[in-house]
Protein backbone atom coordinates (compact mmCIF):
# COMPACT_ATOMS: atom_id res chain seq x y z
CA UNK A 1 0.00 0.00 0.00
CA UNK A 2 2.76 2.53 0.59
CA UNK A 3 6.69 2.54 -0.71
CA UNK A 4 9.09 2.78 1.79
CA UNK A 5 11.23 5.88 1.49
CA UNK A 6 13.57 7.72 3.76
CA UNK A 7 12.72 11.37 5.30
CA UNK A 8 14.97 13.87 5.47
CA UNK A 9 13.11 16.44 7.59
CA UNK A 10 9.53 16.52 7.18
CA UNK A 11 7.24 14.43 4.82
CA UNK A 12 3.16 15.30 4.36
CA UNK A 13 0.71 12.79 3.15
CA UNK A 14 -3.06 11.56 4.21
CA UNK A 15 -4.37 8.52 6.06
CA UNK A 16 -7.88 7.99 6.08
CA UNK A 17 -7.93 5.91 9.25
CA UNK A 18 -6.43 4.30 12.54
CA UNK A 19 -5.30 1.49 11.01
CA UNK A 20 -3.59 3.00 7.95
CA UNK A 21 -2.02 5.22 10.32
CA UNK A 22 -0.22 2.76 12.62
CA UNK A 23 0.23 0.54 8.71
CA UNK A 24 2.34 3.38 7.76
CA UNK A 25 4.09 4.18 10.93
CA UNK A 26 5.35 0.56 10.70
CA UNK A 27 6.57 0.60 6.98
CA UNK A 28 9.60 2.82 8.89
CA UNK A 29 10.56 0.89 11.67
CA UNK A 30 9.82 -0.01 15.39
CA UNK A 31 7.07 1.67 17.54
CA UNK A 32 8.07 2.78 21.16
CA UNK A 33 5.13 4.03 23.81
CA UNK A 34 6.11 7.23 24.91
CA UNK A 35 4.80 6.21 28.47
CA UNK A 36 5.01 2.75 29.98
CA UNK A 37 1.20 2.29 30.29
CA UNK A 38 0.49 4.06 26.90
CA UNK A 39 -0.48 2.91 23.63
CA UNK A 40 0.96 2.95 20.03
CA UNK A 41 -1.06 5.80 19.20
CA UNK A 42 -1.30 9.00 21.62
CA UNK A 43 -3.94 11.09 21.51
CA UNK A 44 -2.13 15.13 22.30
CA UNK A 45 -5.20 17.20 23.24
CA UNK A 46 -4.82 21.32 22.83
CA UNK A 47 -6.34 22.18 26.61
CA UNK A 48 -6.15 24.84 29.44
CA UNK A 49 -4.09 24.00 31.65
CA UNK A 50 -6.44 24.53 34.52
CA UNK A 51 -8.39 21.18 33.94
CA UNK A 52 -4.94 19.06 33.45
CA UNK A 53 -3.96 16.53 36.76
CA UNK A 54 -0.85 15.22 35.95
CA UNK A 55 2.63 17.38 35.29
CA UNK A 56 2.82 17.75 31.51
CA UNK A 57 3.82 20.02 28.65
CA UNK A 58 -0.27 21.23 29.12
CA UNK A 59 -0.07 21.59 32.97
CA UNK A 60 2.89 23.73 32.39
CA UNK A 61 1.42 25.85 29.30
CA UNK A 62 -1.85 25.34 28.86
CA UNK A 63 -3.19 26.77 24.97
CA UNK A 64 0.43 28.93 25.62
CA UNK A 65 2.90 28.05 23.42
CA UNK A 66 5.43 25.04 23.73
CA UNK A 67 8.90 25.67 23.47
CA UNK A 68 10.84 24.08 20.88
CA UNK A 69 12.04 20.61 21.15
CA UNK A 70 12.78 16.90 20.16
CA UNK A 71 10.08 14.74 21.54
CA UNK A 72 11.03 11.83 23.99
CA UNK A 73 14.45 13.32 24.58
CA UNK A 74 14.25 12.00 28.13
CA UNK A 75 14.65 8.31 25.88
CA UNK A 76 18.02 7.24 26.02
CA UNK A 77 17.38 6.40 22.51
CA UNK A 78 14.73 8.76 21.34
CA UNK A 79 12.21 7.84 18.33
CA UNK A 80 14.19 8.77 14.65
CA UNK A 81 10.05 9.53 13.14
CA UNK A 82 7.48 11.42 14.80
CA UNK A 83 4.40 10.69 12.93
CA UNK A 84 1.50 13.42 13.59
CA UNK A 85 -1.78 13.23 12.60
CA UNK A 86 -4.68 15.21 12.72
CA UNK A 87 -8.38 14.47 13.69
CA UNK A 88 -9.41 17.29 15.87
CA UNK A 89 -13.03 19.48 14.81
CA UNK A 90 -11.64 23.01 13.99
CA UNK A 91 -11.13 24.02 10.52
CA UNK A 92 -7.56 25.72 10.09
CA UNK A 93 -6.35 24.95 13.31
CA UNK A 94 -3.22 26.19 15.00
CA UNK A 95 -0.15 25.25 12.80
CA UNK A 96 2.69 23.01 14.40
CA UNK A 97 5.70 24.99 14.17
CA UNK A 98 9.05 23.05 13.02
CA UNK A 99 12.80 24.49 13.29
CA UNK A 100 15.15 22.82 11.02
CA UNK A 101 19.14 22.03 12.40
CA UNK A 102 21.48 22.90 9.89
CA UNK A 103 25.14 22.69 11.63
CA UNK A 104 26.59 25.05 7.95
CA UNK A 105 24.85 27.60 10.35
CA UNK A 106 26.78 27.12 13.37
CA UNK A 107 29.73 28.68 14.47
CA UNK A 108 32.72 26.69 15.29
CA UNK A 109 32.22 27.59 18.73
CA UNK A 110 29.09 27.01 18.86
CA UNK A 111 29.00 23.04 17.36
CA UNK A 112 31.98 22.36 20.40
CA UNK A 113 29.10 23.96 23.15
CA UNK A 114 26.75 20.90 21.09
CA UNK A 115 29.09 18.17 20.69
CA UNK A 116 30.85 19.07 24.26
CA UNK A 117 28.73 21.16 26.58
CA UNK A 118 26.91 17.92 29.12
CA UNK A 119 23.62 18.33 30.17
CA UNK A 120 21.64 16.01 32.67
CA UNK A 121 18.54 14.84 30.96
CA UNK A 122 15.82 13.70 34.01
CA UNK A 123 14.23 10.28 33.20
CA UNK A 124 12.33 7.60 35.20
CA UNK A 125 14.82 5.61 36.14
CA UNK A 126 17.12 8.82 37.48
CA UNK A 127 17.80 10.40 34.09
CA UNK A 128 21.35 10.45 32.35
CA UNK A 129 24.54 12.45 30.95
CA UNK A 130 24.35 13.36 26.62
CA UNK A 131 25.64 16.32 24.82
CA UNK A 132 22.72 18.03 22.49
CA UNK A 133 24.76 16.45 19.09
CA UNK A 134 25.96 12.85 19.20
CA UNK A 135 26.43 10.78 16.12
CA UNK A 136 24.45 13.01 14.47
CA UNK A 137 21.55 13.60 16.11
CA UNK A 138 20.04 16.11 18.24
CA UNK A 139 18.65 15.91 21.65
CA UNK A 140 17.22 19.07 22.86
CA UNK A 141 14.27 19.87 25.50
CA UNK A 142 13.93 22.44 28.04
CA UNK A 143 11.67 20.50 29.81
CA UNK A 144 13.65 17.56 30.76
CA UNK A 145 17.29 19.02 30.47
CA UNK A 146 19.21 21.62 32.24
CA UNK A 147 23.08 22.01 31.69
CA UNK A 148 25.81 20.92 34.62
CA UNK A 149 26.17 24.23 35.24
CA UNK A 150 25.53 27.67 35.24
CA UNK A 151 27.77 28.40 31.71
CA UNK A 152 25.15 30.67 28.97
CA UNK A 153 23.08 28.32 26.75
CA UNK A 154 24.27 28.84 23.55
CA UNK A 155 21.04 26.46 22.09
CA UNK A 156 19.11 29.96 22.60
CA UNK A 157 21.26 31.35 19.69
CA UNK A 158 22.04 29.10 17.94
CA UNK A 159 17.89 27.94 17.22
CA UNK A 160 17.30 31.90 16.39
CA UNK A 161 19.17 31.60 13.07
CA UNK A 162 17.78 28.05 11.86
CA UNK A 163 14.76 28.02 9.20
CA UNK A 164 11.41 27.87 10.31
CA UNK A 165 8.74 26.53 8.29
CA UNK A 166 4.77 25.33 9.43
CA UNK A 167 3.08 22.37 9.17
CA UNK A 168 -1.20 23.38 8.52
CA UNK A 169 -3.03 20.96 9.71
CA UNK A 170 -6.31 19.47 7.52
CA UNK A 171 -8.57 16.66 8.48
CA UNK A 172 -6.68 13.35 8.67
CA UNK A 173 -3.12 15.37 7.17
CA UNK A 174 -0.43 13.46 8.59
CA UNK A 175 3.53 14.50 8.93
CA UNK A 176 6.45 12.38 9.58
CA UNK A 177 9.34 14.42 11.19
CA UNK A 178 12.49 13.16 11.42
CA UNK A 179 13.42 13.85 15.28
CA UNK A 180 16.81 13.23 14.96
CA UNK A 181 17.31 16.52 12.70
CA UNK A 182 14.20 18.69 13.21
CA UNK A 183 12.61 20.27 16.50
CA UNK A 184 9.06 20.98 16.74
CA UNK A 185 6.65 23.44 18.99
CA UNK A 186 3.09 24.66 19.11
CA UNK A 187 2.26 28.27 19.19
CA UNK A 188 -0.36 29.70 21.10
CA UNK A 189 -3.50 27.74 20.65
CA UNK A 190 -6.77 30.51 20.57
CA UNK A 191 -9.41 29.37 23.14
CA UNK A 192 -11.77 27.69 20.80
CA UNK A 193 -9.51 25.40 19.99
CA UNK A 194 -10.01 24.14 23.65
CA UNK A 195 -10.52 20.62 23.48
CA UNK A 196 -10.78 20.61 19.68
CA UNK A 197 -7.18 20.80 18.28
CA UNK A 198 -6.46 16.78 17.96
CA UNK A 199 -3.41 15.43 17.07
CA UNK A 200 -2.45 11.74 17.21
CA UNK A 201 1.32 10.57 17.41
CA UNK A 202 3.10 7.40 16.87
CA UNK A 203 6.89 7.25 17.97
CA UNK A 204 9.10 4.92 15.70
CA UNK A 205 12.94 4.36 16.88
Amino acid sequence: MYEMFEISNVFETEVEDDQGFIELALKFGTPIKSREQGNIIDNLVSVKSSIVEKDSLSKRYGLEEFPSHTDCAYLKTPPKYIFLRYVGNIVNPTATGIVEFDLQRVFPSELDFLLRKIWFVKAKQGGFYSTILKDGMIRYDPEVMRMVNSDENKMIKILSKMERKEIHWTKNKVAIINNHTVLHFRPKVALEENRNRILQRINIL
